[in-house]
């Protein structure tokens, strides 16, 4: 048996144009993740799927997030704040990757076994809290679109059937620690 960690396993069983699925994971599901999977799915031109959840899903996108992804051209009639247990179990979607994108996170960022997806690390601060007037909020917004939409244009650099797990999952680290803005 082959070493799952060195191929390129990330497409055994995939077609060369099969999508891959990512999930976003915050806190609330209200800004971060939300604009994260807008704009991969709006770039990626559906070499990617992507989806978004919060452990503590609020049910409510905030109205900036919207704005902010509206003023760049980034579609948002389909979004919907939502809990992360609907990607877990037996019918939940296959997942390739999950990119947490909380500043917060503690969990321990290490290369999953195969046939479990590659998790990432992207912090990224809440831009919905520490801001005093609107003119701050918009600014932070745009930051963090700013910063989403670099980490995913490099994201969509990789060559997928190239790399293997180990490698793709230390590119996508990389990613998150290149600081944007």
């Amino acid at each position: 048996m082959r070493d799952l960690y060195t191929t390129p396993s990330i497409h055994r069983g995939k077609e060369p144009n099969d999508t891959f699925n990512v999930l976003f994971l915050c806190t609330f599901n209200a800004s971060r993740s939300i604009m994260a999977e807008a704009i991969l799915n709006h770039l990626g031109q559906g070499r990617f799927c992507a989806m978004s959840a919060g452990d503590h899903a609020v049910g409510q996108i905030h109205p900036m997030a919207l704005a902010t992804l509206s003023e760049h051209g980034v579609p948002t009639m389909t979004l919907k704040s939502k809990s992360w247990e609907g990607f877990f179990g037996l019918a939940a979607p296959r997942l390739d990757f999950i990119i947490i994108v909380c500043d917060d996170s503690h969990e321990e960022m290490v290369l999953p076994a195969a046939q479990q997806p590659i998790k990432a690390f992207w912090p990224t601060p809440n831009p919905a809290t520490g801001y005093g007037n609107e003119t701050e909020l918009r600014a932070a917004f745009e930051a963090l679109y700013v910063s989403l939409e670099s980490r995913i244009r490099k994201l969509l650099q990789l060559p997928m059937g190239e790399l293997t797990r180990a490698q793709l999952w230390q590119q996508l680290m990389e990613i998150g620690r290149v600081t944007i803005g």
